[in-house]
């Protein structure tokens, strides 16, 4: 069994080097390659990657930056054109892993022939960031918790990232770059309904180091957009089997109803306000 880990990249090409590359570099398995996607032709990025010594496979690939939708899910969908593991996880270029990342996702895997999909634990943070400099970092907390289901992570009880996310290669959904914010709750929403909540199964190891800044999509982001978002894929929801019943149904209402409530009292993301 061999790992495909993917990463996207847009003109941030001192992330890629300074916070990815040096994780990459320090697994204590190399039974894995490193998909990376330059997303906008980037000169600096080609530069950079040519340069990089590695006793693992690098696959790369450069794609015009697409202004129809979420041009990250088209990077990553290349991704998935491209990989030849048998696994497949997520890196974006901002966040690290462990050194044991590969090879504890590939003896979970093992461990756990029945299951299609996994996520790792996340050592997390919520930096304020002013001009590309953090001006305050915030209380580092671990997620999702150690109890965490597949339905807790539906029910947006527990929050889903796709850093660290693992699943399968053969028969795996593409990304919809019709969602920013919830670019990666649809796609474990499209996993989810392609193979069964019982397909998926939570890694308690802490194996990313994941930081969020304000800066970022979902720094940038207001509970106006989510509610926004949540709406257009509950619009959606006959295309999603595990959203089908109506307990769950009611819970996306119920969110929808609590998004909007926030963003009309101007409430910020948590984390990311300097007050």
């Amino acid at each position: 069994m061999k790992l495909s880990l993917i990463t996207a990249t847009h003109y941030r090409v001192s992330k890629l080097a300074n916070i990815a590359l040096p994780s990459i570099l320090a697994q204590t398995s190399h039974n894995f390659e490193w998909v990376i996607i330059n997303d906008g032709f980037d000169l600096a990025t080609r530069d950079f990657v040519a340069k990089i010594q590695a006793n693992f496979d690098i696959i790369y690939t450069e794609i015009k930056h697409d202004s129809t939708g979420f041009s990250l899910c088209h990077a990553r969908n290349k991704g998935l054109e491209m990989a030849r593991g048998q696994v497949v996880a997520y890196l974006d270029d901002d966040n690290n892993l462990s050194p044991q990342f590969v090879s504890e996702v590939l003896k979970f895997f093992q461990d756990h022939p029945q299951i299609k999909c996994t996520l790792q634990q996340q050592f997390c943070r919520r930096d304020i960031v002013r001009n590309g400099q953090t001006v305050r970092q915030g209380k580092p907390f671990i997620s999702p918790a150690s109890d965490t289901t597949a339905v807790s992570l539906l029910g947006q009880r527990d929050i889903f990232d796709s850093n660290g996310f693992c699943h399968v290669l053969d028969d795996a959904p593409r990304w919809n770059p019709n969602y920013r914010i919830f670019a990666d709750y649809e796609y474990f929403v499209q996993c989810l309904s392609r193979w069964g909540t019982e397909k998926f199964l939570l890694n308690p190891l802490i194996l990313v180091n994941y930081t969020q800044t304000s800066e970022g999509i979902i720094g940038r982001s207001h509970y106006g957009e989510w509610a926004f978002e949540l709406s257009q894929l509950f619009g959606q929801v006959e295309q999603y089997s595990v959203l089908q019943n109506l307990e769950m149904q009611t819970k996306l209402i119920q969110l929808i109803s609590l998004y909007h409530e926030k963003h009309q009292k101007g409430q910020k993301i948590p984390g990311f306000c300097e007050e």
